[in-house]
């Protein structure tokens, strides 16, 4: 992501490959719907660097040695200054727009992105329940981080490797990128998210990069043909993964070769003689190139501002406004280069100011960050704010009945999760959290069900057999084990509840159906609940937004868009399946309540309070979620 070129062994169209991975990074970031495996583009940036940096280290130890300090001056002159500018810039807006609670977590991210720890502080603030990631400004910190403890080990190994004078200088380091993938691989099934944001699961793709500036440079051309089915092959590998991934996908693991195999294709492929190929002289036209060289500085700045348009709008950006952020990214992106990143790199200063002005401005960035978090956010900000408690999650029996990321679904206990009693038959609740948030709703409404409730929820899990979750790796066995539920146990009647338009995922309608298909032919009757309303910050910041406003506009706000998705749930259900549109019964056509008498409906953005699930359950029930097959009032 970081680190150009010596202007002696300039590559244009590596320039051109930055631009392409930063334009879908941007892209999948800004939402753009077609773009839904953008997130590639990290991946292909940290092969880049890899590249880079290493042919950089191995001109020096070929003219006389790796110089450490040189090493690290460089690599303070190329990182810090931009990275500076934006945390000031990010910092000012945040001051203004970020209430307490949101800024505390910001200066802790803040403080992390400073010390190249923001990998490891988003990785242990990352429970289900914490700030959800659209609303942190620095989540993208998290790949400079690891980029940067890989630079603090790289040029010692790769030191003692030379001055051991190995003879495959390249063996430890592919031992280690095989260890590294392995790792990786296992860590996908076992703990997700440590997978996706440490170093030891990620050195493998910086480590490609590694292993292809050492690897000995063709003498002979290739064919023009191969070269043109190679240049091809490599921007499928990378595209492909851009337009048909998504936040389902298993990755890191095997799922990041394809794009990091195709960065080191065409890498190689624009270094051989004969001139590259038509891929490679395309990644280097004028337009891809300008983009390249401002890379850096567009991913540093590209989220702040699209997080805190979002916060500042209070609601996700309309089509206008998201073309006016990218545009705002390459403009900033461009005076960040031309003003900070090129004079800060251009001077040969001795390396003991440089490493000494990069520890001095580390340490500001870190104290102001600890100042922010030991202050609590500075409330003196705001100080008619108040954060109370909102009761509705406890309610979930967590780790028994709500199973977490790291457990099986042996862990759940059938007596404690039958949830009521004094009914025949049991109804079946099964889902990720926005199904465990009804549990408060359900019991209260008892009598009313046609059975016993049985809950069978899990963080993360959408209740759809056969989908694929690299954040809950267990989730496919955990639907299949439903089923299994649902023959042992005789039940009756099962209620799918989810939130389906959590990912970006095309298959969700078709998975739907098939798994209502086959509870419907064990002799059980389903009943969906759609996406629930969710709205853009939780409701405490909503109402005291809303403070200054009409007292008929307290309490309702527009939730962020459903896109359609629940009429495409409705459409491939079967007419045996009863279907309720949370959207179509409790908002109007413009907003929806968040809040009723001074009493909150939801505990956070998106989960229902105790009050809020009794409510929504209430309403459902009433819209005719366990009505016969074919009711009209299942059509809300």
């Amino acid at each position: 992501m970081t680190g150009h070129a010596t202007a002696a062994a300039y590559r244009p169209d590596i320039d051109g490959l930055r631009a392409v991975a930063v334009l879908v990074v941007i892209l999948f970031h800004a939402g753009i719907a077609w773009m839904p495996g953008g997130f590639v583009g990290v991946d292909v940036f940290f092969v880049i660097s890899g590249y880079v940096i290493t042919r950089g280290l191995l001109r020096e130890a070929a003219s006389g040695g790796i110089g450490l300090g040189e090493f690290y001056a460089r690599r303070v002159r190329r990182i810090l200054p931009a990275l500076v500018a934006t945390l000031a810039f990010t910092t000012l807006a945040a001051y203004w727009l970020l209430l307490p609670p949101q800024l505390a977590d910001y200066a802790g991210s803040a403080t992390a992105s400073a010390l190249s720890v923001a990998n490891i502080y988003f990785w242990r603030s990352s429970g289900y329940f914490d700030a959800a990631a659209l609303y942190r400004p620095l989540l993208h910190t998290w790949s400079l981080s690891v980029e940067e403890q890989f630079y603090l080990l790289l040029p010692v190994a790769l030191l003692l490797a030379v001055r051991l004078r190995l003879r495959r200088l390249w063996l430890p380091f592919g031992l280690v990128a095989a260890l590294s993938f392995g790792l990786s691989v296992y860590a996908g099934h076992y703990a997700p998210t440590a997978n996706f944001y440490l170093l030891p699961t990620r050195a493998w793709e910086l480590l490609l990069g590694v292993l292809l500036a050492m690897a000995p440079r063709g003498s002979v051309a290739l064919p023009p043909a191969l070269r043109q089915a190679a240049g091809l092959a490599g921007l499928a590998l990378i595209l492909a993964p851009a337009f048909l991934y998504t936040e389902a996908t298993p990755f890191p693991g095997a799922g990041a070769l394809p794009p990091c195999l195709g960065a080191v294709l065409l890498i190689r492929l624009g270094g051989e003689p004969g001139g590259g190929s038509a891929a490679t002289r395309l990644l280097a036209a004028g337009p891809l190139v300008a983009v390249g060289l401002i890379s850096y500085s567009a991913y540093l700045i590209h989220w702040p501002l699209i997080v805190l348009a979002r916060i500042g709008l209070m609601r996700d950006l309309d089509v206008a406004e998201t073309v006016v952020v990218i545009g705002a990214t390459l403009l900033l992106a461009t005076l960040s280069y031309r003003f900070v990143e090129h004079p800060f790199r251009r001077p040969q200063a001795p390396a003991r100011p440089a490493l000494a002005a990069g520890f001095a401005a580390t340490l500001a960035l870190a104290c102001l960050g600890w100042a922010g978090t030991a202050s609590g956010g500075l409330p003196g900000r705001f100080p008619d704010f108040r954060v109370r408690p909102v009761p509705g999650t406890e309610t979930w029996n967590h780790r028994t009945c709500f199973l977490f990321a790291d457990q099986t679904w042996q862990a759940w206990d059938q007596a404690a999760c039958t949830r009521t009693t004094g009914k025949d038959g049991l109804v079946l609740l099964w889902g990720d959290s926005f199904a465990a948030h009804y549990v408060p709703g359900l019991i209260r409404h008892a009598e009313r069900l046609p059975g016993n409730l049985l809950q069978y929820t899990a963080a993360g899990c959408r209740p759809t057999l056969g989908v694929a979750s690299y954040v809950v790796p267990h989730c496919r066995a955990f639907n299949d084990n439903a089923l299994a539920l649902i023959r042992r146990l005789g039940i009756r009647d099962v209620v799918l509840a989810a939130r389906w338009g959590a990912q970006r995922d095309r298959n969700v309608p078709a998975l739907l159906h098939e798994t209502v298909a086959q509870v419907i032919a064990l002799g059980a009757r389903v009943h969906v609940v759609g996406q629930s309303p969710e709205f853009p910050l939780d409701p405490a910041f909503l109402a005291y937004h809303q403070r200054r406003d009409p007292p008929d506009a307290a309490g309702r706000w527009r939730p962020v868009a459903e896109t359609g998705l629940n009429g495409v749930l409705r459409s491939v259900l079967p007419a045996s399946a009863t279907f309720v549109d949370p959207n179509a019964v409790l908002c109007d056509a413009a907003t929806c309540p968040y809040a009723r008498g001074g009493t909150f409906l939801y505990a956070d953005s998106g989960h229902f309070s105790s009050a809020g699930a009794a409510d929504a359950v209430g309403r459902y029930l009433e819209a005719g979620l366990f009505a016969p097959p074919r009711s009209a009032a299942a059509l809300p």
